[in-house]
């Protein structure tokens, strides 16, 4: 299926939420597409008219949610990403290679390590990583 001209029922001109955590998908006649990455929403605007936050792209904007600026980032998440966190609801309009990739991807993708010295049961939350030393020490093995 082919994709067709005109808007995208998912991409708009109002702002879609009120996070501030975008990712720029892309940019296509006269037009930025905005992507939260907290709740996926789509936002269509005009290029011309990003009003990027300077110091987020430089670690120092300390308002997050409240800064009047888009927290762009420069790095977009892969779909890759976006499925572990998101699921099937990302996947959406994909190819059927890419589906298979990213599942591929999320199920090769290696729990974190325990330390040795933890214990594995009861309800004492989720289970420590190891520190750097540690596993330097266990790759070097």
């Amino acid at each position: 299926m082919g994709h067709t001209s005109g808007s995208d029922d998912s991409e708009h001109n109002e702002r879609p939420c009120c996070h501030n955590d975008w990712d720029d998908v892309r940019t296509r006649k006269g037009f930025k597409v905005l992507r939260c990455r907290i709740c996926q929403g789509r936002w269509k605007i005009p290029s011309c008219s990003v009003p990027r936050c300077m110091p987020f792209l430089h670690d120092c904007c300390n308002k997050d949610e409240g800064c009047p600026l888009l927290h762009v980032r420069r790095r977009k998440t892969t779909i890759y990403e976006r499925y572990e966190q998101f699921g099937n609801k990302v996947l959406k309009g994909c190819s059927r290679e890419i589906k298979k990739e990213a599942k591929r991807y999320a199920r090769a993708k290696p729990p974190p390590l325990m330390d040795s010295n933890e214990s594995d049961g009861g309800d004492e939350g989720p289970p420590a990583l190891l520190d750097e030393e540690v596993m330097i020490e266990v790759m070097l093995q």
